[in-house]
């Protein structure tokens, strides 16, 4: 497996951590059964809540673009040094990106996503430039 695709699937691994962190958090506020059962109602929800959904819905707007852009790297044998870079960045930003942005921490938090969009833009170059 290459780098790139070793740090997409990390990526997806991420993913589903915030997505275990969300239902863990969901049967906490509304308990076990709420959690089992057909949810008709809507949760009672709390600032962690609503922190994890939006981290969720950027997490996957990210990994849309990234995860295409790498596709498009491996499938056109386009991998070199800037397509690793690229692919290190993105996935070390999403990393930390998730904890900061549930502890609330601002700034740093643009930051952080503006490292991983860098990341993602340093794979699309190499796209982009390829020779036809």
């Amino acid at each position: 497996m290459s780098q790139e695709l070793l740090y997409l699937f990390g990526s997806v691994v991420i993913l589903i951590a915030l997505l275990v962190a969300q239902a863990a958090n969901t049967v906490i506020q509304n308990g076990l059964s709420y959690g089992l059962g057909p949810r008709d109602e809507p949760a009672r929800t709390n600032l962690f809540s609503g922190r994890i959904k939006r981290a969720i819905a950027n997490h996957i707007e990210g990994l849309v673009i990234f995860g295409f852009a790498i596709l498009i790297v491996e499938t056109a044998g386009l991998g070199n040094a800037l397509t690793k870079i690229g692919a290190a960045l993105y996935f070390w930003a999403r990393f930390a990106y998730g904890p900061i942005y549930l502890l609330g921490v601002p700034v740093i938090r643009t930051i952080v996503w503006s490292v991983g969009l860098i990341g993602t833009v340093m794979v699309l170059y190499v796209c982009a430039t390829a020779p036809l």
